[in-house]
């Protein structure tokens, strides 16, 4: 923010200058368009349900229009890329900014930077209901067929998101949809499928059928910590991140935002 408003000083005393030297009024309108003008700041964005659909939408882009509707220095858009893709498209400058992200999701010792911890959520597994399961089937993994995501970092497999480590040392299937996984285990194409929590609360709520068939573990296989990630060199920096993220959780507008997308703590 601090570098926003210098930015409009500065120009400020330039365009006071030129007036002075006689600048034409239309020159004048030109420069003071271009002083006001919000920075654009491209948001990477994977399918991540819920925080970024298959459309496109979900929590990001929530988040997205919450702060460019709570300042006007910097325009937040989003930019999509894929889960294996995203660690290039950040260094390339195709996106200044990831959110509900970690560093541990395969970005420590890359030119990025990370935010405080704004949100957790959590990966559980889910198993298809039957006489006699319970809880205890969680407990051994070893012995069970897993449907996960294509590029997401497990906790149970090393934080490894690579598809051959995954699939033979830990009995480990990637597909590209949480969805198509849950269904697949519902109908006995799989041991188990883990998936994200708030994911899989709002599958839930709009597919209410499917829960007397779904047994979801108390178990965790991580909590997710998210933070946002920008670029070093880009046009927003980490303290701006920080300061406008505090600013939102003492209004009341952050919480907000989370109650209203079906994912508050």
């Amino acid at each position: 923010m601090a570098e926003a408003v210098a930015r409009r000083t500065i120009l400020a005393l330039a365009l006071a200058g030129l007036a002075a030297g006689g600048l034409p009024s239309s020159g004048l309108a030109a420069a003071a368009d271009s002083a006001s003008a919000p920075v654009t700041v491209k948001v990477g964005g994977y399918e991540f349900p819920p925080y970024v659909t298959e459309s496109g939408g979900g929590v990001t882009q929530a988040l997205l229009d919450l702060l460019n509707a709570e300042q006007s220095d910097f325009r937040f858009e989003m930019v999509r890329t894929s889960p294996q893709r995203r660690y290039e498209d950040m260094e390339r400058g195709r996106f200044d900014m990831i959110a509900f992200e970690s560093l541990a999701w395969g970005w420590k010792g890359r030119p990025v930077e990370a935010s405080r911890v704004y949100l957790r959520d959590a990966e559980v597994f889910v198993a298809k209901t039957g006489p006699g399961m319970d809880q205890s089937y969680f407990d051994r993994l070893d012995d069970k067929t897993i449907l996960g995501r294509l590029g997401y970092h497990y906790a149970f497999a090393g934080m490894t998101a690579d598809p051959e480590v995954l699939e033979k040392r830990f009995n480990t299937r990637l597909t590209v949809t949480h969805e198509g996984n849950v269904r697949s285990v519902a109908a006995g194409r799989a041991a188990l499928a883990i998936v994200t929590r708030s994911f899989l609360a709002q599958f839930l709520k709009a597919n209410p059928d499917m829960a007397p068939l779904l047994l979801v573990s108390d178990r965790t296989d991580q909590i997710y910590e998210h933070t946002i990630l920008v670029r070093r060199g880009g046009p927003v920096g980490i303290d701006w991140v920080n300061g406008t993220l505090d600013r939102l959780e003492r209004s009341g507008a952050l919480p907000a935002l989370w109650t209203r997308q079906g994912i508050a703590p």
